[in-house]
């Protein structure tokens, strides 16, 4: 606010120079007043140095804010956890175009929202000085123009808010569009898909001239009222100075700042849009704002002040809970879990998991197989049931504890962008090259070292660009040996895999199993028969208990 008050007497000064130096000259052909015009380089130079401070503010601001932002969504999105329904495929697109637009807001037109609360109040200020009736006409003419500014925004907010549903339908529908690819060439549907695109593209393309027509309709309504109080500022004028003797120097600095105390009303008009826009990219992240945490946000607490001799209850308060330590034996009785759309995903199971042991969860789909290991992961709720983790009964906060020694690895794992070392340090930023390179060999995939000429210094793309499916799960495996978790959960390790990489899977995940406790998900028989437990998990309408242990005996009547 300071540096734009400086600015503006900056500009008052200038004008009021440029005035007093040159009316006289033209009007008079007096020379001797050009004598002050070198003077006005002191605020051009004092104004140019203003905006530089502006500028720098404005542009720390924007770095702030940007990052608060961004962290904040962040944060809420890990606390939200990772099956939120926020959480879904126009997520990405949504936070990216939600804070591009969002930003202008605080660049843009709280910046103009403050020049327009100082330079035509300091402005009005100068010309009441040399012309009363000049600073009447400018006051009376100057609510005019925020006054159609509210009400075209209003229309204006109302077409934005549409204009982005529009947009997030569009960019959801087309990524399902591409995600199913496979489906749509298989049932020939690739017409009624271009179609339908194209059918809400057209819509977007309209939604969006809309909003431009409201926006060149603002501008010209600004750009009339403007004009309209420069031209009556110069009637008055012009009839003060033929009448009246008006001095022609105070008669020029009021037409040369007349323009300057409506510039920044109309530029405020013009950004009002950008605060439109703002308001309708966050309702598109109101859902998410709103989100219940399944994860929540605690603080950490400082520990109180020991007594000197109270070092040994000191060190028992900081030593790890006694069931918190490997290896881990899992036992879930009468578990039944939600996901947070309410939807019961497990009902009524039990089974118990011990280290040591391969144990595969196997049925029919929908049985509540991965919401077991999501469960155990202490993604989903449990409305019904017990966990026992080493015989310690795990609430929710146990479970997000015991998080930290969880590895688990989904049926579609996620490499991120950046090298192979990268990505295999993402749990143990620690670890050494030469660990990593025998965590590759381990689960076989030293392979890929001789693949990529630049080993571990190897660039993945986005979306695993550039790595198979099966390299994939072995990245994803290593990457689980390297962090050395002593629970590690698979939700169908082997799908979509050939047998080659099938079986160097599999002799990597045998390496992994000798001291772990292992839960997988399985519907291969190959990938069955490798585990040493299996448990039968059933759908929750069919009489047998949900969860039921199966013998070799009874396994290998199931494979015969």
């Amino acid at each position: 606010m300071l540096l734009t008050l400086v600015d503006a007497i900056f500009l008052c000064a200038f004008y009021g120079l440029i005035s007093a130096a040159f009316a006289p000259f033209v009007l008079t052909h007096d020379s001797a007043t050009l004598d002050l015009a070198p003077y006005a380089l002191g605020p051009i130079i004092g104004r140019l140095l203003t905006r530089l401070a502006i500028a720098r503010v404005i542009a720390h601001i924007s770095y702030v804010v940007e990052g608060t932002i961004r962290s904040e969504l962040m944060t809420k999105l890990i606390a939200v956890g990772p099956l939120s329904l926020s959480v879904k495929s126009s997520l990405n697109t949504l936070l990216v175009d939600a804070l591009d637009d969002i930003m202008p807001y605080f660049t843009s037109f709280l910046t103009t929202l403050r020049y327009a609360m100082i330079i035509p109040v300091v402005c009005l200020v100068a010309v009441a000085l040399v012309s009363p009736w000049s600073a009447l006409i400018l006051l009376c003419m100057a609510p005019l123009i925020p006054f159609f500014m509210i009400m075209i925004g209003k229309g204006a907010e109302r077409l934005n808010q549409r204009q982005w549903r529009q947009i997030t339908r569009l960019a959801l529908r087309f990524h399902e569009a591409l995600s199913k690819l496979t489906l749509v060439k298989l049932f020939n549907l690739e017409h009624a898909e271009i179609v339908t695109i194209a059918r809400l593209t057209k819509r977007w393309r309209v939604e969006t001239m809309q909003v431009l027509r409201i926006a060149f309709l603002s501008a010209l309504v600004l750009e009339f009222f403007a004009t309209c109080g420069i031209a009556l500022c110069a009637i008055t004028l012009g009839f003060a100075v033929y009448e009246r003797g008006f001095d022609y120097s105070y008669a020029l600095f009021v037409l040369l700042l007349a323009p300057e105390f409506f510039l920044p009303l109309r530029q405020m008009g013009l950004t009002y849009h950008a605060r439109m826009r703002a308001l309708g990219a966050l309702t598109g992240l109101t859902d998410l704002l709103h989100e219940p945490e399944h994860f929540p946000r605690t603080a950490p607490q400082a520990a109180p002040a020991a007594a000197p001799n109270s070092a040994p209850q000191a060190a028992a308060a900081a030593a790890p809970a006694p069931w918190l330590h490997a290896p881990y034996t899992i036992e879930l009785i009468d578990l039944t879990a939600r996901y947070p759309n309410g939807r019961v995903g497990v009902t009524g199971f039990s089974g118990v998991f011990a280290p040591g042991t391969m144990t595969a969860l196997v049925g029919p789909s929908g049985a509540g197989k991965s919401t077991i290991l999501q469960t155990i992961a202490g993604f989903t709720d449990i409305t019904q049931g017990v966990v026992w983790v080493n015989g310690h009964d795990c609430s929710p906060a146990d479970l997000r504890v015991l998080m930290a020694q969880i590895a688990y690895i989904p049926q579609l794992p996620n490499l991120f962008y950046g090298t192979l070392r990268d990505n295999l340090k993402l749990g143990a930023p620690e670890a050494s090259d030469a660990e990593l390179v025998a965590a590759l060999e381990q689960v076989g995939a030293g392979a890929l070292l001789t693949r990529f000429a630049d080993g571990l210094d190897h660039h993945i793309g986005e979306n695993n660009r550039g790595i198979s499916g099966g390299e994939t799960r072995l990245i994803a495996l290593a990457r689980a040996l390297v962090r050395q978790c002593p629970i590690v959960l698979l939700d169908e390790p082997t799908a979509s895999l050939d047998r080659d990489s099938e079986n160097a899977f599999l002799q990597g995940l045998s390496t992994l199993s000798h001291d772990k406790t292992v839960v997988m998900v399985a519907h291969r028989a190959e990938l069955i028969a490798f585990a040493g437990h299996i448990i039968e998990v059933a759908p929750a309408a069919e009489a047998a208990p949900a969860g039921v242990a199966v013998d070799d005996t009874a396994t290998e009547v199931a494979h015969a």
